[in-house]
């Protein structure tokens, strides 16, 4: 509380002109800037952001922000999927991505801590990859359909590099 006491006294020097606005601004942050810090029990955003990216399937972010029954649930989700052909795996993923760029505090109510701009660079990123893959992967179920099902090396006419022997020809060894 002394900092926020702090506050109020830079508030008042500000308003008898003792200290200017610029003065006013710096000892202003200066005053936050340590307070930043203040939360040594608040999970980190950027590490939050990753597990759900790269661990997100298995609920290691939820498991990470204290969220225990979503976690355990997109757990079981995981490793249970092979029974409904792994389908899914997929809203599990989905789930972890809109984890990912929705939560942004833990269990408790406290806010992440860490660099903001980094955390949305990394959802971002995760968001773009992830469309871009579904992209492809719809791509080639389409080109899949339309080919009749066929690969492209099934449907390609076999060549040969010894020309056609004429019917009714005689092969001595």
């Amino acid at each position: 509380m002394d900092d926020f006491d702090n506050l109020e006294r830079l508030a008042k020097l500000r308003d008898k002109d003792i200290i200017n606005e610029e003065e006013f601004v710096t000892l202003k942050r200066n005053i936050v800037s340590r307070n930043i810090g203040m939360c040594p029990d608040c999970k980190s955003g950027v590490a939050y952001a990753l597990l759900a990216w790269f661990l997100g399937m298995f609920g290691a972010h939820n498991f990470y922000a204290g969220y225990t029954k979503r976690a355990i649930a997109q757990l079981l989700l995981t490793v249970f999927s092979w029974i409904l052909f792994f389908i899914p795996l997929v809203v599990v993923q989905i789930w972890a991505l809109a984890d990912m760029c929705l939560i942004n505090k833990d269990a408790q109510g406290r806010p992440f801590k860490g660099d903001k701009t980094l955390v949305l660079i990394i959802r971002i990123t995760a968001v773009a990859f992830y469309v871009i893959s579904y992209l492809i992967a719809f791509m080639g179920i389409i080109a899949a359909v339309v080919a009749g099902g066929k690969s492209a090396i099934a449907a390609a006419p076999l060549t040969s590099a010894v020309p056609p022997i004429p019917h009714g020809t005689i092969i001595y060894h």
